[in-house]
């Protein structure tokens, strides 16, 4: 568990000062944490998993994941999960890190975006942190490209929990480095992965939320917790959060020895989805209206639950990718694929 993990504790205090948890609703300015990137990079927080002579601070997929997880725990909104995915994909790429925030876009999102002889014209769509990121991976036919993104325009939007999501025009701009058709792939089970984490980490506050209410609230004339009806809802989506927890750090774990398994992701984003619902949903049921107010802490994790969702693949997506994986394998032993 991440939360076992050193650098989840330090992280979640780096963020602190950012975290509109606890806030009684009121938000930080959105560009708060641009003051706070130089500590988080000096920290080594930005780039956990990129070996030290790469710049980064020489930690593994533990480290890794630790920081997506503390950042989402926190409802902190910057790209510090994006940050540290596009290092190790550059890492594991032999390419040179830009300093600064970082972001990458999924294939789907760069549709209309083409390379021509060497320059880059196009719109990327709902790009996370566009207005703020310096550089981006973007997903082409032939390869991913590295981009300034000083040099494209950049219309304003944001996702349903309030996170930058912007559309960035290119014309005729040259990347500064073009990786691998291969890495278009590991761009996207990378992203799928840190998503799927993103959301077990904010189920897990929604539902310590619930928890935490169901023990304080009385109705009747005892704790909604003393209620069998109630026990049983949160029980569901605790079992249904524990799988998803051991499902992301399987992914993790092949990413991070660099033997991707579409499988493995499929499985973590079906179970991290599922997950993410189940929690949100019962935590709002045990708060009643007062889980919705803007002045509570919940909506801040149950939105970015339900954006991330639709980020990478959707649920339905990836229920058919998976079921193809396993019928495209007949050699493969199915209980032992389930079970195992």
């Amino acid at each position: 568990m991440s939360e076992q993990n050193p650098v989840y504790a330090s992280v979640q205090h780096a963020l602190e000062a950012i975290s509109p948890l606890r806030c009684g609703g009121k938000l930080p300015p959105e560009a708060a944490w641009l003051e706070l990137w130089p500590a988080l990079e000096q920290d080594g927080f930005t780039l956990p998993s990129v070996p030290a002579d790469l710049g980064g601070s020489d930690g593994g997929w533990e480290e890794e994941l630790a920081v997506v997880e503390a950042s989402a725990a926190m409802a902190a909104a910057l790209p510090l999960p994006e940050t540290a995915a596009v290092g190790a994909l550059l890492a594991q790429a032999g390419a040179a890190i830009p300093p600064g925030p970082l972001t990458f876009a999924a294939p789907n999102q760069c549709k209309e975006l083409s390379l021509s002889d060497g320059a880059l014209s196009g719109i990327v769509r709902h790009l996370p942190w566009g207005r703020h990121a310096g550089h981006a991976l973007l997903p082409l036919r032939d390869g991913v490209a590295l981009v300034a993104l000083a040099g494209g325009s950049v219309t304003r939007a944001a996702n349903l929990a309030g996170h930058p999501r912007d559309m960035v025009v290119f014309e005729q701009l040259r990347p500064l480095a073009m990786l691998p058709g291969v890495f278009s792939d590991l761009l996207w089970l990378r992203g799928a992965a840190m998503r799927s984490a993103q959301i077990v980490a904010g189920a897990s506050k929604a539902l310590e939320l619930a928890i935490e209410y169901s023990r304080t609230r009385v109705q009747f004339g005892r704790p909604l917790a003393g209620f069998q009806a109630v026990q049983h809802q949160i029980a569901d989506a605790a079992s249904k959060l524990a799988a998803a927890r051991l499902a992301v750090q399987a992914a993790y774990d092949r990413l991070g020895a660099g033997e991707p398994s579409e499988m493995a992701v499929a499985t973590a984003r079906i179970n991290a989805c599922l997950a993410g619902a189940a929690c949100a949903g019962v935590a709002h049921q045990v708060h009643g209206a007062i889980g919705y107010t803007w002045e509570y802490d919940l909506r801040l994790h149950t939105t970015a639950i339900q954006a991330w969702r639709a980020e990478f693949g959707s649920l339905r997506y990836w229920s058919g990718r998976l079921g193809e994986l396993v019928a495209k394998d007949e050699a493969a032993d199915l209980w032992h694929m389930i079970t195992g």
